[in-house]
């Protein structure tokens, strides 16, 4: 892990983590992830080459983020406060010639290995997987299941 970048208990604001404790034992949840955890994920996707997928999030105080793909300054640290972290796993390629084709790869087949090696708790859609933060388990926004 590069420890010159943000990690998962980077706060953006002194006494933060203390605040988003408050709102997740009055919301009564449970956590399924840790920093650990947290910093492991991060660490991989940041050293993954040739492609990360696109990401959301939705904070236990919040609203769900938007798309992003950048894994540096973007993420919603601390992660403490993540409720769920959404991946998109389907890559699509354009070929610039005619016919047109599209190529679809499908990245789940070394995301998933990653995230049981780590021990984070998720679940796999059509399009996307699902990180859970805390229990229980909210599927708002989630796509069709498999």
């Amino acid at each position: 892990m590069n420890h010159s970048l943000p990690n998962a208990k980077s706060e953006t604001c002194r006494g933060e983590r203390e605040k988003i404790q408050r709102v997740i034992a009055g919301r009564g949840l449970c956590g399924l992830a840790n920093d650990t955890k947290w910093d492991e994920f991060i660490s991989a996707m940041r050293a993954r080459t040739g492609w990360t997928p696109r990401y959301r999030w939705k904070c236990v105080d919040g609203v769900p983020s938007s798309w992003d793909v950048e894994w540096i300054h973007h993420l919603p640290l601390p992660m403490i406060s993540v409720e769920w972290f959404d991946l998109l796993y389907l890559q699509e390629s354009r070929e610039k010639r005619l016919p047109r084709r599209i190529h679809i790869t499908d990245h789940s087949i070394w995301i998933e290995p990653l995230l049981k090696s780590i021990g984070l708790e998720y679940q796999k859609g059509q399009t996307m997987i699902r990180i859970f933060g805390y229990s229980p388990k909210n599927q708002d926004l989630f796509d069709s299941l498999q």
